[in-house]
């Protein structure tokens, strides 16, 4: 049985220099809103490093989740076709097709408007 716990680091690995830091409160709370999840000591180090992942707009995050919900609408009713429990073209996909226009103005900037 071998050795537990992590993997040793090579030499020029090791992290053994400290460096403090005193925050406001709101300086802290601006930090906390930014790192979204990743340890504040992490996210320091790779923001000093210019290391930070790319953050990804709430409005992507949205159209992600909305997509999601026409991508699983869609695929029952590839699978209703699939399965002969439905026909290709007796499916009413207005719905459908008016979901994705909707997500397709919202990421335009254009709302309660249609694209034909």
């Amino acid at each position: 049985m071998g050795k537990r716990g992590p993997t040793p680091k090579f030499e020029d690995e090791l992290r053994s220099v400290r460096v403090s830091v005193y925050l406001s409160e709101p300086e802290l709370a601006e930090l906390d809103r930014r790192r979204s999840g990743i340890r504040r000591a992490d996210w320091l180090r790779k923001a000093g490093l210019g290391q930070l992942p790319r953050t990804v707009p709430e409005i992507n995050r949205d159209a992600w989740a909305e997509l999601a919900r026409v991508a699983a609408n869609l695929n029952q009713h590839q699978r209703a076709i699939n399965e002969g429990r439905a026909v290709p073209g007796s499916v009413d996909l207005s719905d459908l097709r008016a979901s994705v226009d909707a997500l397709r103005n919202e990421l335009l900037g254009v709302r309660g408007e249609s694209e034909d």
